[in-house]
């Protein structure tokens, strides 16, 4: 197989420069490309055509230099060899760096890529000091073409890039499709295997057709994935069409005077029950049984210090005027705040927030900032209405279930552990202050000041290390 390849090398490279010459206009004129991708793909192509034209020019000319013309030419064609080999380095980083930021999403500057370019320049500099010091090589007074002193600096001028270059395509890797992947880790890979299969096997220049080979290849495969881009680009202005459609259709169904009228108070009393996915959900499905789990809501629970005692000495209007009044303020907050109040049970006052699928949503630091409000509206009540309320507050966050229970007045609920120590942490608090559980804590210290932690004794779960938020 080797012979073979020996033997028909010079086809092998004349074709492999059709090929590169062919690609190269394509890639001028191919609508589809960014012109940054554009522009280095072209020149991948073209340092491709150059470094094979370089080597096949000295291999054809080496062993017959009869003229002067032929003596310029090897030495010309070696010369191309070498700086050719280390250019299409630096020009696969362009399209590497356009890769990043296009399809990967990458803003900041690689410095690994940065390092890899300079390395390549200085490697570039060095051939060119080469051909008045011998230092990568030199021909002799028969033009033989011998190694110098420095030539191992030649491999590792080629290989660190082309290491550093990889480095960063594996650090981005998940970032780009299959398709892509593929061809780039290979044109990072491929020269330094055939790089170092050259050390064995000699008059075979596998280092250049294999990153010829992967120019080609990378090329076909960035048209490809262009192409499907631009089908999904269509596919989906098509469904957005039909979408947008949908919707004007069931605008212009839902613009009758009686139906919208009716529609808006039937929506509005159920917002006033049930939170609006959920109001959805029962409006769609008015049979279905609406429950589902939330791995990290935050719970919050607030009642007033000494309510028994305070409503005993109260008429019932005054009592009933009082609460009312207080909890129109905290319903107020809520909205504003983004807090989804569940219910009240005579003083007390339950909210919960969080209530996605995201486990590391900001439900904590909300309700943190919802439960301080709570207590400048208690102040500001107290200030208008000559009265001393003071109420405690108590926040957790866990996992909870939430759903509608019941048939007629229904209710939305939330249930679990984590609701149980919420409850927990509001009871055993102090007055005027937020009593906030180890995971409330961890989720909002970086922005909420907290006392000492203290241990607490939580009813059901023993001795539990607490916090009170400052403020």
């Amino acid at each position: 197989m080797i012979e073979i390849i020996r033997q028909n090398q010079v086809y092998i490279v004349l074709s492999l420069m059709s090929i590169c010459a062919l690609i190269f206009f394509l890639a001028l004129i191919t609508g589809n490309l960014s012109k940054r991708r554009r522009i280095a793909i072209s020149l991948l192509e073209l340092s491709a055509f150059c470094w094979l034209g370089g080597s096949f020019l000295y291999n054809l000319l080496k062993n017959n230099i009869t003229t002067t013309s032929a003596w310029y030419l090897v030495r010309i064609g070696k010369f191309c060899d070498y700086t050719f080999s280390n250019l299409i380095i630096f020009v696969f980083g362009l399209y590497l760096k356009d890769l990043f930021m296009n399809e990967g999403g990458v803003q900041k500057k690689l410095v690994r890529l940065l390092v890899a370019d300079i390395t390549v320049f200085a490697g570039i500099a060095l051939i060119i000091i080469s051909q008045f010091t011998g230092f990568y090589y030199y021909f002799d007074e028969n033009s033989v073409y011998i190694h110098g002193p420095g030539r191992p600096f030649f491999y590792v001028f080629s290989i660190v890039p082309l290491i550093l270059q990889l480095t960063c395509i594996i650090n981005y890797y998940k970032r780009f499709s299959r398709r892509i992947r593929i061809p780039v880790l290979l044109f990072s890979v491929l020269p330094v295997i055939s790089t170092g299969m050259q050390f064995f096997i000699k008059g075979i220049s596998f280092a250049g057709m294999s990153a010829v080979g992967m120019a080609v290849v990378l090329y076909i495969f960035t048209i490809e994935e262009m192409n499907r881009a631009v089908e999904r680009a269509h596919k989906l202005e098509v469904e957005m069409l039909e979408r947008y459609k949908k919707e004007l259709e069931e605008t212009v169904e839902l613009r009758t005077h009686e139906l919208s009228e009716a529609n808006e108070k039937a929506n509005n009393l159920l917002l006033n029950i049930l939170p609006k996915n959920v109001a959805e959900e029962l409006t769609e499905n008015p049979g279905k049984t609406i429950s589902k789990k939330y791995p990290n809501a935050t719970v919050l629970f607030t009642d007033i210090v000494g309510f028994t005692k305070m409503s005993s000495s109260m008429t019932a209007q005054e009592t009933v005027s009082m609460l009312n009044g207080m909890i129109s303020l905290f319903d107020i907050r809520s909205e504003k705040e983004g807090i989804e109040k569940i219910k009240t049970i005579g003083d007390a006052y339950m909210a919960v927030c969080g209530l996605s699928d995201d486990p590391n949503n900001d439900g904590a630091e909300k309700m943190i900032r919802f439960a301080k409000g709570l207590i400048e509206d208690v102040k500001e009540f107290n200030e208008k209405n000559n009265m001393n309320i003071q109420i405690r507050i108590g926040i957790n966050s866990g996992d909870i279930v939430a759903g509608v229970i019941g048939k007629k007045k229904f209710i939305y609920d939330v249930w679990g552990d984590t609701v149980n120590v919420a409850s927990r942490m509001e009871s055993s608090g102090y007055p005027m202050k937020i009593h906030v559980s180890e995971k409330i804590y961890q989720q909002t210290k970086e922005k909420n000041a907290f006392y000492k932690p203290v241990e607490v004794e939580i009813k059901g779960k023993g001795l539990m290390k607490t916090y009170f938020c400052v403020g």
